[in-house]
């Protein structure tokens, strides 16, 4: 599923090489320093994927871009990442994603069309494929700009249900629990973006639920508990 607004200022929303050689730096501490294991073990995977994404690249196969390119002539397309983290533009030879960051993507294509487009100017829209699941009214997988805020990202997914407990949001990959419900908390409060919090392709935002009290059970079982007392009561009098 396709979803796209318009996109923010993505020099102040994706987060440059600096900032995530900083923020590595500091998740590391925190695990370090870390008092309970879980704790320590989030930012262990945090500071991983950071490291990651400086040695790597933001780019996966199936990532798409939206590119527009002014020049010669006018291209505007949406561009999917092909095997290789390469993309192909027509009559123009494919270009490597390896390594680079969202954040560099619109200066790095430039450099790289102006050697076929005389004066090129590039704008760019990185998207990320996500899961949101759980209490949301369209749970499923959507292609979103990773410089959204990750509750713009749930509302893209119908928003929550009226049984959510957003308190309990988690943010997954695969079966491993990279934010817990709290700390996602603190890092939601401060307006952070998809791409602030690392998303990879395939993560999965997990809406909470509220806890259902089973009143058809409890009904079910006052009743047989009412039924079982009359027949007590009825052998008693035999």
């Amino acid at each position: 599923m396709l979803m796209v607004p318009a996109a923010g200022d993505s020099a102040h929303s994706e987060a440059t090489r600096e900032q995530l050689q900083a923020l590595a730096i500091s998740t590391e501490h925190d695990a370090a320093s870390a008092s309970d294991a879980t704790t320590r073990q989030q930012k262990q995977m945090q500071a991983a994927t950071i490291r990651a994404r400086l040695r790597d690249g933001d780019f996966d196969v199936g990532d798409r871009i939206l590119l527009s390119v002014r020049g010669d002539s006018l291209v505007s397309d949406t561009v999917t990442v092909r095997a290789g983290r390469m993309i192909r533009l027509e009559n123009i030879p494919d270009i490597s994603l390896q390594g680079v960051l969202r954040s560099e993507l619109q200066d790095y294509l430039t450099t790289q069309l102006t050697r076929y487009i005389k004066h090129p100017e590039v704008q760019t829209t990185s998207l990320v494929r996500v899961a949101v699941m759980g209490a949301v009214n369209k749970p499923g997988y959507y292609q979103v700009p990773a410089d959204i805020a990750m509750a713009d990202a749930i509302m893209m997914a119908g928003g929550p249900t009226q049984n959510a407990d957003v308190s309990k949001t988690q943010l997954k990959r695969g079966t491993d629990v990279l934010y817990s419900s709290e700390l996602l908390g603190q890092e939601v409060a401060k307006g952070a973006t998809l791409d602030q919090l690392n998303i990879r392709p395939g993560d999965q935002i997990e809406i909470g639920e509220r806890h259902k009290t089973p009143w058809s059970t409890i009904a079910s079982l006052v009743g047989i508990t009412a039924g079982l007392v009359s027949i007590f009561f009825v052998l008693r009098r035999k």
